[in-house]
C-alpha cells in the first residue's frame, strides 16, 4: 500500500526463510550449491542439517542429478574449516555407470582417494577387499548361492561351523581328509560311492598328488573287512600319529603331508570344504546326495564369477577417506551382489564402534533403482527380501549409528516405500511419469501442490528442495560444474559437434 516500507530481503534473509534454524548455530558451516529460481540468491545448505541425514537425489535421466550429487559432495570436501573432516568421517560410491571415476572427481587428491574399476572378467587385476566373516556368514552364502530353506542352507551352515571350529587352513583341511578316511576304511558297510567321491574330491583339489593318490586308492580299495591297524584312541584331528611303518601307511602321512602345504585360495579352500562336507553327510547319512548337487554345481560356477572381482581378507586394509567403486562393466548379478556385501560390511563395522561420535560413514548410491528395487522378477524372493531387509535397516537405524544414505535415482517408483518414506531431504528433478509423481506425492509430506505441479516442468539443472531440513520447499538452480575433469562423465553427446569432426 502507498506508504508502507517496501524491503528486499538479502540472500541470508532468504535463506533464514526457507531453511530450518538457519545460522540458529554460531560459525553454522554452509555448502553453496546454487541459487533461488526466484530470488536468485545464493542457497547455503547447512552441512549438519543435510549430511547427517538420508538424502535423495531423484530425477528424470539428463536432468542434472547427477550433477547435483556432484556438486553437493564437492562443495563439503572443499570445506577448509572442517579440518578433522577427512579423519572423522568416510565416504564410499556405488557408481554404476563410471560417471565419477576421474582421478579429479570431487576435487579429492588421489592420496586420500582409491577408485576401483571393477570387471566381471575373470583376468581383471582389480579387486575389492571383503571381510571373511561377512563373505563367510550362512545367511550370506544362502543368499549367494540360492540355497534351498530346508536342506542346501543347513548344509552351508555345517560347513561354516566347521569352520569356525576347526579353523581354516589346509593343515585343518588334511587332518579332516585322514579322518575321513579312517571313517571310510573303518566302516562295516562297503561304500565304493564315497570312496570314489573322496578321491575324485582330492584329485580334482590337489593337482600335484597323483603319485600318493594312488597310494591313496591301494589303501582305500582293500577288502572289505579291514585289516589295516589304525590307532583308535590317540588319533586326533591335529596331532594324529601312524604308528604302523608298512608303505600304505607312509603314503598315507606323505598325502597329509602333500595336503598340508598344498596353496589354495580362499574360494578354491571353500569349495575343497564344500565337497567334503557333502562326503561327510553321506557317510554319516544326514542328507541325500541329489538334494545337494546342485547347490555344489552352483557354487562351483557363481565362486568363478565372484573372484573376478572380489578379495577375501581376514583384516580390511586402511580405508581412504573416499571410495568410488565403478559398477559399469561388472554383469547385473554382479553388481548386485557387491553392492550387498559392500553395504553389509560397513553397517556392520559402523555398528561395532564404541562411541556414536567416533566416526561417521556416508553410502552414497548412484542409480539406486538397481539394487532398491522391489520389482524385479529375475531374482528368488529370499534373495530380494534380504536385500530389502538390509537396506530398510539401513535406513531406519543408520542414524542412531552415523551410517548415512545418498540415493541417486531416475525411478522413484522403482525403489522400495519404505526406504524412500525414511529418506528426509530430497533434491527433486525433472519428473515425468505418473507412477514416480504418485510415489513422491505419497512419501514428501513437505512437498506444497504448487511445487508438486512443477516437477513435470523443470528445466536442465534446475531441482526443488524439501525435506526436513527445508521449512518450505525451494526451487533452486544447481551451479554446472565446467571442468570436465571435475564434473560426471554424464553429459549428453551434441551430435552436431560429433558429425562435423573430422576423421
Amino acid at each position: 500500500m502507498i506508504g508502507n516500507i517496501c524491503s528486499i530481503p538479502s540472500a541470508e534473509d532468504v535463506n533464514r526463510i526457507y531453511i530450518n534454524n538457519y545460522n540458529n548455530e554460531q560459525n553454522e558451516t554452509t555448502v553453496e550449491i546454487g541459487e533461488s529460481l526466484v530470488e536468485q540468491n545464493p542457497i547455503k545448505l547447512p552441512v549438519n542439517l543435510f549430511f547427517a541425514s538420508h538424502i535423495g537425489i531423484f530425477g528424470n535421466t539428463g536432468s542434472g542429478k547427477s550433477n547435483t550429487l556432484h556438486k553437493l559432495y564437492y562443495e563439503l570436501f572443499s570445506k577448509e574449516e572442517l579440518i578433522h573432516l577427512r579423519k572423522k568421517s568416510k565416504f564410499l560410491v556405488l557408481d554404476f555407470n563410471g560417471e565419477y571415476n576421474q582421478d579429479e572427481s570431487f576435487g579429492v587428491l588421489t592420496k586420500d582417494k582409491a577408485i576401483y574399476n571393477l570387471s566381471s572378467n575373470s583376468d581383471s587385476s582389480e579387486k575389492f577387499p571383503i571381510k571373511d566373516t561377512t563373505f563367510f556368514d550362512d545367511e550370506m552364502l544362502s543368499i549367494l548361492f540360492s540355497a534351498t530353506q530346508q536342506t542346501q542352507k543347513p548344509f552351508l551352515s555345517r560347513v561354516i561351523k566347521g569352520k569356525k571350529k576347526y579353523d581354516a587352513g589346509m593343515v585343518s583341511l588334511s587332518a579332516w581328509i585322514m579322518y575321513l578316511i579312517r571313517r571310510v576304511l573303518t566302516n562295516e558297510v562297503n561304500q565304493t560311492d564315497i570312496k570314489n567321491r573322496l578321491i575324485a574330491c582330492i584329485e580334482s583339489n590337489i593337482s600335484d598328488s597323483k603319485e600318493l593318490l594312488e597310494k591313496l586308492k591301494a589303501v582305500i580299495f582293500r577288502d572289505n573287512k579291514f585289516a589295516y591297524p589304525f590307532p583308535s584312541n590317540s588319533w586326533t584331528f591335529f596331532n594324529g600319529e601312524w604308528t604302523d611303518q608298512k608303505s600304505d601307511s607312509i603314503g598315507l602321512i606323505e598325502l597329509q603331508a602333500c595336503i598340508s602345504s598344498s596353496k589354495l585360495d580362499v574360494f578354491q579352500e571353500f569349495i575343497f570344504r564344500c565337497e567334503l562336507q557333502l562326503i561327510a553327510d553321506i557317510l554319516y547319512e544326514n542328507i541325500i546326495p541329489d538334494h545337494i548337487a546342485p547347490l555344489i554345481r552352483r557354487i562351483h560356477s557363481r565362486v568363478h564369477d565372484i573372484e573376478s572381482y572380489i578379495d577375501i581378507v581376514t583384516i580390511l586394509p586402511e580405508q581412504k577417506f573416499l571410495q568410488i567403486v565403478s559398477f559399469k562393466n561388472l554383469n547385473h548379478n554382479s553388481k548386485k551382489i557387491l553392492s550387498l556385501l559392500i553395504s553389509k560390511m560397513y553397517f556392520d563395522k559402523q555398528k561395532g564402534k564404541r562411541k556414536k561420535n567416533e566416526q561417521s560413514f556416508h553410502l552414497i548410491v548412484d542409480e539406486a533403482h538397481n539394487i532398491l528395487s522391489n520389482q524385479s522378477g529375475r531374482e528368488q524372493d529370499t534373495w530380494k527380501d534380504y536385500r530389502l531387509e538390509l537396506f530398510e535397516e539401513i535406513i531406519k537405524e543408520g542414524r542412531k549409528f552415523s551410517f548415512f544414505l545418498t540415493l541417486s535415482s531416475q525411478r522413484p517408483a522403482d525403489i522400495s516405500p519404505t526406504i524412500l518414506s525414511q529418506v528426509h531431504n530430497f533434491f527433486l528433478h525433472k519428473l515425468v511419469n505418473e507412477r514416480d509423481l504418485q510415489i513422491i506425492d505419497n512419501s514428501i509430506s513437505t512437498m506444497d501442490k504448487m511445487s508438486k505441479a512443477m516437477l513435470p516442468v523443470l528445466a536442465q539443472g534446475v531441482c526443488i528442495i524439501s525435506g526436513t531440513a527445508i521449512s518450505m520447499p525451494i526451487t533452486v538452480s544447481i551451479d554446472f560444474i565446467e571442468n570436465e575433469n571435475l564434473r560426471p562423465q554424464s553429459d549428453t553427446i551434441r551430435l552436431t559437434d560429433v558429425w562435423r569432426e573430422s576423421k
